[in-house]
């Protein structure tokens, strides 16, 4: 069996938490089971100890196991490792771990990795690796509880130290590189490297150029040198930070500019690949081509022209291969593996049904499993995918019937969610019952 891995991250402020584990259950030795279903140990206990109230932060060491293997180490990848304390989302979750934790206990817990993927990142846990029977295990330990308040003025004066050290350095930066230019309102400086002839851009057009980008002390960020290919975006779009837009609506097409960003006008408190957390940035960049909007649009109807055809062949190809022929006026094929003499859903009444649904090309979208086994269809309410309900309608109970639900009667030209555009669907449904409404 191939071993298959899961990457899950929570940031609680000042720590970012990797989670990456599955296992296969068993029956934990020498581990208690409490009434929700979670099995634990604990190795220290200290029951005269503060224990944590609701909100409350709590700071820990922590590591992840799969069958005794280590797999994260939080005191290895972060300077502090905290987590707030709220209502569980499943029964023997981590915030139930937490929860029977007093101040210098230490205890071990086996707790459902599938859950965790659904409940906690809504990830579809089958498309991660994980099973009804994989487990994580955590090894943790309570080193001290804050009250909420208590963990914002601290993360306050943390934030607020971060903020006059990088103002700081800035400043030093500025006098020691000899900057003469004065910065603007928004504290961007901008140095001309070369002069170009062209126009400056507007807003809605796209812009391609070239640059590197370092950190004040001259760590790499990132180039399109390396890559060799222009980075583009559309003015006004609120695509990339902030100094970029200010900088790049000011240059002429051939300028090359030398743009040292402050922190508030880059990515502020948030740490985005190896750049830290409040981190001024210096860019060197050059402007090289303008596209209008006319010719965006222009762009952008061809292209959507071209993905409309290629979907419609897809589509055909697809029903004739499957040797599908029954279809509706709209368009809807479907044909069906199962019939009986079932009643058939009407408005105002409630269809219960199974579906496995995918794209055309096999990509799992989801199935009824993952949602307690279900799914109810107000029926005649069209607050349903088209093809679906239309599909339904055309069902009776205990049918099993196979749809294939062109885009228009899907997710349309947009697409929805991570689906693409103009994406042709594949329902499996089962109709289960017919149900009165709000029964």
């Amino acid at each position: 069996m191939k071993k298959s891995y899961l990457f899950f991250a929570t940031s609680c402020i000042l720590a970012t938490v990797f989670f990456v584990s599955c296992g296969t259950n068993n029956e934990h030795p020498g581990y208690k089971k409490t009434k929700d279903g979670m099995h634990y140990r604990f190795h220290r206990q200290n029951p005269n100890t503060a224990k944590p109230k609701p909100t409350d932060f709590l700071k820990l060491e922590m590591t992840c196991y799969l069958n005794d293997s280590l797999y994260y180490d939080w005191q290895k990848n972060t300077d502090d490792m905290y987590a707030q304390l709220s209502e569980p989302k499943f029964a023997g979750d981590l915030m139930s771990a937490y929860s029977m934790l007093h101040v210098g206990d230490s205890a071990s817990f086996y707790i459902k990795a599938d859950s965790i993927a659904l409940l906690y990142y809504d990830q579809d846990p089958k498309a991660v690796g994980l099973g009804p029977d994989d487990y994580f295990r955590y090894e943790m330990k309570l080193l001290e509880i804050m009250s909420a308040e208590e963990f914002q003025e601290g993360l306050k004066r943390v934030v607020d130290k971060m903020k006059a050290e990088a103002k700081a350095s800035l400043s030093n930066y500025i006098e020691k590189e000899g900057i003469s230019v004065k910065p603007s309102e928004s504290g961007v400086y901008v140095v001309d490297l070369e002069k170009g002839k062209g126009r400056c851009p507007k807003t809605g057009e796209k812009v391609e150029l070239d640059f590197e980008a370092r950190l004040l002390d001259g760590t790499f960020v990132g180039s399109t040198y390396d890559s060799g290919e222009p980075f583009s975006f559309v003015l006004g779009e609120g695509f990339v930070i902030a100094g970029w837009e200010e900088v790049v609506s000011q240059m002429h097409i051939g300028d090359k500019v030398r743009a040292i960003i402050p922190f508030e006008m880059a990515y502020n408190e948030h740490s985005v690949g190896n750049i830290p957390s409040y981190s001024n940035l210096v860019y060197d960049i050059k402007l090289l081509k303008i596209t209008t909007k006319e010719e965006l649009a222009r762009q952008a109807a061809q292209k959507l022209k071209t993905l409309r055809a290629e979907k419609e062949k897809e589509f055909e190809e697809f029903v004739k291969a499957n040797q599908i022929v029954d279809h509706t006026a709209s368009g809807l094929y479907y044909a069906k593996m199962i019939h009986t003499d079932g009643a058939s859903p009407v408005s105002g009444k409630v269809a219960r049904i199974k579906y496995v649904a995918n794209l055309m090309d096999g990509t799992p979208l989801g199935d009824t499993e993952q949602l307690g086994g279900h799914y109810d269809i107000d029926y005649g309410k069209h607050n349903v995918l088209l093809g679906l309900e239309e599909g339904v309608g055309l069902m009776k109970v205990g049918e099993k019937a196979r749809f294939v639900i062109p885009y228009k009667l899907a997710y349309g030209e947009n697409g929805y969610n991570g689906i693409p555009p103009c994406s042709n669907l594949i329902f499996d449904v089962e109709l289960v019952e017919i149900r009165e409404l709000n029964n």
